[in-house]
């Protein structure tokens, strides 16, 4: 099976996140699940092979743009609205403004001016109490991390983590399975600091391997 990591490039995206660093981290999760994976700049996903793969990875922010002149490539659409599994990462809630099937496939926007984080930091996140095959018997995930906060989210997902700010629980890891779709947005990945836990590892690991119903 192969995987493809939509991934930002840095200050043409946005000048807060390496996507370089963790897009590779995020390919040697992939790999070590199970599957070829292949890295390719969101601008240039008109070449990324998506009508060829099983798993469509996004890690790329707000000024992502689709194809070489800013459009939607045809294969793209084509595969959000098959069944095939989409893990959007982190910023991937802010990217692909201009495509609406992303934000409904996603299920998960960045609202701005409403969408926020505290400051960057170590933080301990249990398991939400349900029962889902990612997280059973999995434990805390402890990471440092952006915890995003007042995420505009569609109804129908389960929500696998979350935590609380202002007085307000915010999801932060939501897995969706509809219309025989598995998606799951997964805020957490802001810096390479984040892959480097192995809880947070054992996490994506879990999600990938769900997504591909392995």
């Amino acid at each position: 099976m192969r995987a493809v990591v939509l991934s930002g490039v840095t200050g043409v995206d946005d000048p807060w996140h390496d996507f370089e660093a963790t897009s590779s981290a995020l390919a040697r999760i992939v790999v070590e699940a199970g599957l070829r994976c292949d890295v390719v700049p969101s601008s240039e996903s008109h070449v990324a092979g998506l009508a060829d793969a099983d798993l469509l990875i996004v890690n790329c922010g707000a000024g992502s743009v689709l194809g070489p002149e800013g459009g939607t490539p045809d294969d793209l659409l084509p595969y959000l609205a098959s069944p095939r599994p989409v893990l959007g990462i982190h910023a991937a809630a802010n990217s692909f403004i201009a495509t609406p099937a992303w934000g409904e496939r996603l299920g998960v926007r960045w609202i701005e001016g409403v969408s926020m984080h505290p400051p960057i930091g170590p933080t301990v996140l249990q398991p939400a109490d349900v029962d889902h095959e990612i997280t059973r018997g999995l434990g805390a995930i402890d990471v440092v991390d952006e915890r995003y906060s007042f995420l505009q989210a569609d109804g129908g997902a389960v929500v696998l983590f979350a935590h609380q700010y202002r007085d307000a629980i915010h999801p932060l890891v939501l897995a969706r399975e509809a219309h025989g779709r598995r998606t799951i947005y997964h805020a957490l990945g802001h810096s390479l600091e984040s892959y480097v836990s192995p809880s947070h590892q054992r996490l994506l690991t879990r999600e990938v391997r769900w997504l591909i119903n392995r």
